[in-house]
């Protein structure tokens, strides 16, 4: 936590010029006070500016006592340290008062006449210190949040790669195993893919891009059959909108490994479209095959699950059915902001 000595310098001054002020209310309720003073100008000023420093010194002894103790939670040396400070700066202002009054001053009497706003400088500067100290708490606190969430950001996108990559180089083993003339279109394929994941490393990319490389996806996953299967795709979007990239991908492709892909009729269908307010509503439905699912998937849409709560806090909302045949997916977005 830095030391903040102007702001301190000015909260004081307006504190100093309150507490005054407050000093002479009753005279002035009462019709009392008056500004004739026998001392000459300079006298009173030079009263003033000395009147002000001392009070400053215990404002500034108690705040930097706090700066130096109250972070390493030494509460008895922290006591003894503000006792300490308070007497010495109690006489130092005794004997600085002394030394610029012209009329003698006793101990006993400068204690009663300055004990409590002595008092109050040391509890301005702890609640100045306190108010200031749980600022710097909050916004560390935020800090932390920020590269926690940046940090479960970073491990959860690596692991799309890995297993988006798994499941491809499976297809594509196969198209090779079988000397299917595919093999090529599917290896250039899944090398514009690896591009995309190894060089869009941006927060955010367009809706457009993500869906290019969704129609990409699908033509790779086409050239694991001889005839291609039937899909709906469609797409429309009203605004210009901005979200994660990898966002969509993993229900695709879990449509693909656990679907009942289909020739004769449209077993898998997807809608993405936006709205004028930049919300996203991505739906997927899709036949499901008679296969169980195995025990090496899986991670893509819990990882999904994860992405959402971290980057759409409580501005998205995510419905998964399985009705046994269907299986349903639908994803509404809000406006995704950089945070």
């Amino acid at each position: 936590m830095k030391k903040k000595t102007g702001i301190l310098v000015v909260a004081f001054l307006v504190f100093y010029s309150m507490i005054h002020l407050g000093r002479y209310l009753p005279d002035l309720y009462n019709g009392k006070f008056s500004l004739v003073d026998e001392r000459s100008y300079d006298v009173r000023l030079v009263s003033l500016m000395v009147d002000v420093i001392l009070s400053f010194l215990f404002v500034w002894s108690t705040y930097y006592t706090l700066y130096l103790f109250y972070p390493t939670r030494k509460y008895f040396q922290l006591a003894v340290a503000l006792i300490t400070t308070f007497v010495a700066c109690f006489v130092i202002s005794y004997i600085g008062s002394r030394w610029f009054s012209v009329d003698h001053i006793r101990m006993s009497q400068f204690f009663r006449g300055q004990i409590l706003y002595s008092a109050f400088y040391v509890v301005f500067a702890m609640v100045f210190y306190f108010v200031q100290y749980a600022q710097f708490k909050e916004l560390r606190e935020r800090e932390l949040a920020v590269q926690n969430r940046d940090s479960s950001l970073a491990f959860l996108r690596s692991q799309i790669n890995p297993h988006f990559l798994f499941n491809n180089l499976n297809n594509i083993y196969s198209l090779v195993y079988h000397q299917s003339d595919q093999s090529l279109a599917a290896i250039s394929g899944l090398s514009e893919l690896l591009r995309y994941m190894l060089y869009d490393t941006s927060e955010t990319i367009s809706l457009e891009k993500d869906v290019h490389y969704l129609e990409k996806y699908i033509e790779l996953e086409q050239l694991r059959f001889e005839k291609p299967c039937k899909l709906n795709f469609n797409y429309t979007s009203t605004s210009s909108v901005q979200l994660p990239p990898f966002l969509l991908i993993p229900f695709i492709e879990n449509a693909f490994k656990h679907g009942a892909i289909a020739a004769d009729h449209a077993w898998l269908d997807i809608s993405i479209s936006t709205a004028p307010n930049h919300e996203v509503v991505f739906r997927c439905t899709n036949d499901v095959g008679v296969k169980h699912k195995d025990h090496v998937g899986g991670i893509g849409i819990e990882n999904v699950r994860k992405r959402l709560e971290l980057l759409y806090p409580g501005n998205h909302r995510l419905d998964i059915e399985d009705e046994g045949n269907i299986f349903k997916v639908e994803l509404k977005l809000g406006a995704y902001e950089n945070r």
